[in-house]
């Protein structure tokens, strides 16, 4: 097939790019001339060069195109402003999906997250696609940018686009000299007290992930949503298990929620007054004070699907930086 890809010099899009080139597929990606096409290594592409705002760009790269896969996404979590992750997510999908409605594309798949999902109070009872989103007026604009997103794609699934919705969770893997999500392991490392908060996550391999997306592009149900997570892990677990994957003792000391949250309140200010991204905000404090637990059932029946444990996760992020660090 010939398929557009957007958000394809990201570290998801560009794990994808490689699976889809591998497997025979034409690809064309829209990227920003900003964009550095570093991390697809000389891959054979077709590149357009424009934004997911510009709604004639978007229609023009999707013409002739068989599939499109959405990816493309403003994830900073701590901008003042909100009203551009609002145009790059919202505005973004609704172009896209409206190209790809007009110019016939047989499928598209928006790369959503389980962010568009939200947050069950009850750890024993993970999301799944039929939770009701309970994440409006939490201050969270990412996913609030999210939901809204998914709302401007299915209305276009009204209007007769083939299209499907995945929901990658927190999204682990190697990429380029660089481990995404390695920083939380390697806390492990460099003390041997280790703080952590109350909470936890749904760990997931970006390959696996990878895998659910090209599931969903074959056989998925238009109009439906799939999430593809791995396990649940509450944040002590994940740094335990860590250490006993890296043979080490640790003492692993509870972070008062109180405390974060007032680090949070003098930091985040301060870190803004100097220009600096913030290393906590208020908003962020209280999504990963949460269990964010979530099923994975319906991808795994519908799709095939099949994510590795964290334990797996640990181990190939081990195997990555024996190797990082043999080459430096």
């Amino acid at each position: 097939m010939k398929v557009l890809i957007t958000g394809a010099t990201g570290f998801l899009g560009s794990h994808l790019c490689r699976r889809m080139v591998t497997q025979g597929h034409q690809i064309r990606i829209l990227c920003r001339p900003t964009s550095s096409l570093d991390k697809l290594g000389g891959l054979p592409l077709e590149k357009v060069i424009s934004d997911v705002t510009d709604a004639e760009s978007v229609r023009r790269a999707t013409e002739g195109c068989d599939a499109v896969i959405h990816a493309a996404a403003d994830l900073n979590y701590w901008r003042q402003d909100p009203a551009q992750q609002m145009r790059v997510n919202v505005e973004g999908t609704r172009n896209v999906a409206r190209a790809a409605r007009k110019e016939g594309v047989r499928r598209l798949v928006h790369v959503s997250s389980v962010a568009a999902v939200g947050i069950s109070a009850d750890p024993a009872h993970p999301a799944d696609e039929e939770f009701q989103f309970n994440l409006e007026q939490s201050g969270l604009a990412y996913q609030i940018s999210k939901r809204r997103a998914e709302e401007e794609l299915l209305a276009e699934v009204s209007r007769g686009l083939d299209a499907v919705i995945v929901n990658p969770s927190w999204v682990f893997g190697r990429h380029g000299m660089e481990y995404r999500g390695g920083e939380m392991i390697a806390k492990v490392r460099q003390s041997p007290v280790v703080p952590y908060l109350i909470g936890g996550f749904c760990a997931v391999h970006v390959e696996d992930v990878v895998d659910g997306i090209v599931a969903a592009l074959e056989r998925g149900e238009t109009g439906q949503r799939y999430i593809l997570g791995g396990e649940n892990v509450s944040f002590r677990a994940a740094l335990e298990r860590t250490a006993r994957a890296m043979g080490l003792r640790r003492r692993f000391v509870l972070a008062p929620r109180w405390a974060v949250g007032l680090a949070a309140m003098v930091l985040e200010p301060w870190d803004r007054l100097r220009g600096r991204r913030p290393r906590i905000t208020r908003a962020t404090w209280r999504y990963l004070s949460c269990f964010q637990y979530f099923d994975s059932s319906k991808a795994r029946h519908a799709l095939g699907y099949a994510p590795r444990d964290f334990d797996a996760i640990v181990a190939d992020w081990l195997a990555f930086d024996r190797t990082g660090r043999a080459s430096g």
